[in-house]
């Protein structure tokens, strides 16, 4: 049993044109074709095309040892400037001379005046102890001839002594003859007596001899202590002159330093970016020209913020872009990242550039080492110079397109 009837399916099966048949035209299956290579380049572009993501920052050139600001001690007029733009100094050299002049309502320039008076000072001060060792000398001299005449004396006494004793020793040897002539009764004891005062005063006079040469020991030992403690005093004077010399000579280089302050170079380098002229005031601490150490390769100084600095690291790659060379007509110059500091410093503890460092952010300092430290303009190589501003890419990270682009889904799902 059909559900249709039979005369029903009759009229279906009588076709009286044919069946129909449905023509595609050639250009429709040009279009699948060309659409089906569409979809498939896009998939493998998606699937084997990558980007790089970059970090965006600025930063200035400086040499690799730093850039040396000269900055005076204290507030001055410019009196010198003793360099030009671009010289080579050696280190100690003068560079700038300041001057701080005192005007006294009464005596003019007050450090002049203070200047001479502790000049004469010390002028004084050297004649009197020019005076006190001419003193201590001929005090000495005259010790030193007593001593030696008491010497000359004590050895003088010393050969009396000498001879003394022999006298006594022969007036002994002529009292025992006696006294053996006198046991044999050929003198009277009248002479035994006489001999025995002789003996006697012998030997008082080798006393008084002996007494003599004890005051001449004494005398003599005195002359050399006095000589002793006069050489001691004088070595303390000598020092007491010397301190008060010193002193002076400290006050003269002070006063000195407040009238003229000499800004000396560290060490040898390059002068740059001279900001004072003569005669312009000078504050303390006022930066008058920087030096740029010699021997020193400029590299690139970036000052990255916290949300640029997490993923650079030593050894990226950089693109650099200097202000002075716009590179759409120069190009961009490559480095490489050499230091990242572990810390944010603040913008005034960096060489920034004007302009630049937001409303105090802190910031990364990234050092980048450069491939040329020229650029090349209409065919002359131009030396790069310190302190020029730059903006700089830091290539952080190469990733393919499918990954950028499924990158919401793997935040998802946990798997970045």
């Amino acid at each position: 049993m059909s559900l249709f009837r039979s005369a029903a399916l009759a009229h279906a099966a009588d076709r009286r044109y044919g069946r129909i048949v449905l023509l595609r035209p050639a250009s429709l299956a040009w279009l699948t074709g060309a659409f089906t290579l569409i979809a498939i380049a896009i998939v493998l572009f998606f699937a084997l095309a990558s980007y790089t993501r970059k970090a965006q920052v600025a930063g200035v050139l400086l040499p690799s040892q730093g850039l040396i600001r000269l900055q005076p001690a204290q507030a001055g007029v410019v009196a010198e400037v003793r360099v030009r733009e671009g010289q080579q100094v050696r280190a100690g050299d003068v560079l700038f001379v300041l001057g701080n002049e005192r005007e006294s309502a009464t005596r003019g320039d007050a450090g002049r005046e203070i200047t001479a008076l502790l000049q004469s000072r010390r002028d004084s001060l050297a004649g009197d102890q020019a005076m006190l060792r001419l003193q201590a000398r001929q005090k000495q001299d005259a010790l030193r001839r007593k001593a030696g005449d008491l010497a000359r004396e004590l050895q003088r006494m010393d050969e009396q002594i000498g001879l003394q004793r022999r006298r006594v020793a022969l007036a002994e040897e002529t009292l025992q003859r006696h006294r053996k002539l006198l046991a044999s009764h050929f003198i009277s004891a009248a002479a035994l007596q006489d001999k025995q005062a002789e003996a006697i005063d012998q030997q008082a006079k080798l006393a008084d001899l002996q007494r003599g040469r004890a005051v001449l020991q004494s005398d003599h030992d005195a002359a050399l202590s006095d000589l002793g403690d006069l050489q001691l005093q004088a070595r303390r004077d000598e020092a007491a002159a010397q301190r008060g010399m010193a002193e002076l000579e400290q006050d003269l280089t002070e006063n000195e330093a407040k009238r003229q302050l000499l800004v000396r170079a560290p060490q040898a380098g390059m002068v740059s970016g001279i900001a004072v002229q003569p005669g312009q005031t000078a504050a303390a601490g006022q930066t008058l020209a920087n030096l740029s150490p010699a021997g020193s390769p400029l590299e690139a100084e970036l000052y990255a913020p916290s949300r640029a600095a997490g993923f650079v690291k030593p050894g990226m790659a950089v693109l650099i872009r200097y202000q002075a060379y716009p590179y759409q007509k120069f190009g961009q110059f490559k480095g490489t990242v050499r230091e990242v500091s572990r810390s944010a410093l603040r913008p005034e503890e960096l060489y920034l550039p004007g302009g630049q460092g937001g409303a105090g952010e802190p910031l990364y300092r990234v050092r980048v080492r450069l491939e040329r430290q020229s650029v090349t303009t209409y065919g002359q190589a131009q030396p790069l110079k310190a302190g020029m501003a730059l903006d700089a890419s830091v290539l952080l990270e190469r990733r393919k397109l499918y990954e950028w682009v499924l990158e919401p889904l793997y935040s998802i799902s946990g798997k970045v």
